[in-house]
């Protein structure tokens, strides 16, 4: 899952197709999930679990470029928001779906169910969504275009543009304390006020909702303030949506902040959930601004940009969630709230830095 978007990537931007590798990915994504439904032996469904997230990690990157594709610069802020709810709502109401699936129909069902739902978006694009990528890319940025060769691990080339590693460090940073944050929650909320399993789970549901309605608000938000640019100056750059990230590089950490004290302190279990919202909402703001400008700022190469991103960012949170309890046990939660939001702070500098030399940059590996 962390790797092979790259693949699916550079695929589809040095290949400058979409459709094939969405309709390729899928029909990979429907067999092997039909195979797990009659799978005989645990290495039997490994095997396949393995084959059908091959299938399914394409669809976020490609999903990416498909919006850099069809929408202006001043209208991919709110597309993206909305692109955003599916990777942000999924792992909310999956669980919940699986579960009752598993309870009433049993384990196998779940992948019946996987394998008919992937089934049916197959169907619509091959009939509904037509080939989406331009060969002549209509952006703010100019950016170098690859050779038109394939090779995997092509996007990680573009790790050498500060104006892209540097905000997918931030993202980075941001995303591996989610998940920090989710690991320990049932453990906090366990502990500290004596929750049951099933009310640890609604505990889930506050930064959820913010994580919701700061995708879908930051989307506006950001096409907004390039909109409001380009009518009090007459152009647009890319660097100008780094602004909408501002508010958010103010809420996360001082939420974050809170969260982790008001858990120390043992206040009222409303102030921590508040926090959590207050986290989710902020964190979209600097995940919609951030990676709507890597689009904007990598034209013809937004899906290896998005899926550079989503490698980097996905390994980082893979690590902080195996540390996340040795480094509380170790620091206690004031502390180690305390240095992920010092180092969230330290992150914002990463956006500052792009806002300020990005548009240098780009005009240097031009030339």
């Amino acid at each position: 899952m962390y790797l092979q978007p790259l693949g699916w990537a550079s695929y589809s931007d040095t290949r400058e197709t979409r459709r094939r590798v969405y309709l390729i990915s899928l029909i990979i994504y429907v067999v092997a999930s039909a195979v797990c439904a009659i799978s005989n032996n645990i290495w039997q469904l490994l095997v396949m679990r393995s084959f059908q997230a091959f299938g399914g990690s394409a669809t976020q990157s490609i999903g990416a470029g498909t919006i850099s594709d069809i929408f202006i610069p001043t209208e991919r802020g709110r597309a993206f928001g909305w692109f955003y709810l599916g990777p942000i709502v999924g792992p909310v109401i999956g669980p919940a779906i699986g579960g009752y699936i598993t309870q009433y129909l049993g384990w196998r069902f779940i992948f019946v169910f996987l394998s008919i739902y992937g089934g049916a978006i197959l169907v619509i694009i091959f009939f509904a969504l037509p080939e989406t990528f331009r060969h002549t890319q209509l952006s703010l940025a100019t950016a170098p275009l690859p050779k038109k060769r394939f090779n995997p691990f092509l996007p990680l080339a573009l790790l050498r543009y500060p104006n892209l590693s540097l905000p997918i460090l931030y993202i980075s940073i941001i995303f591996s304390v989610i998940y920090v944050q989710n690991t320990l929650i049932p453990i906090t909320f366990s502990a500290e006020f004596n929750l049951s399993p099933s009310n640890i789970g609604l505990v889930f549901l506050s930064p959820g909702i913010g994580f919701s309605l700061g995708s879908i608000i930051s989307g506006s938000y950001s096409d907004f303030i390039l909109a409001k640019n380009r009518e009090k100056y007459g152009s647009i750059c890319p660097e100008i949506r780094i602004n909408s990230v501002w508010l958010g590089s103010v809420l996360v950490p001082v939420s974050l902040l809170a969260y982790g004290w008001f858990i120390v302190k043992n206040v009222h279990i409303v102030l921590p959930i508040l926090s959590m919202f207050f986290f989710g909402f902020g964190t979209m703001l600097v995940f919609n601004g951030s990676s709507t400008y890597l689009i904007d700022a990598f034209p013809g190469q937004s899906a290896s940009a998005i899926a550079v991103n989503n490698c980097f960012r996905s390994i980082a949170a893979s690590i902080m969630s195996f540390a996340s309890i040795p480094l509380e046990n170790s620091l206690g939660t004031g502390i180690l709230y305390t240095l992920l939001t010092v180092f969230i702070i330290l992150g914002t500098f990463c956006m500052v830095a792009v806002y300020f030399k990005g548009k240098k940059w780009r005009e240097h590996f031009q030339k």
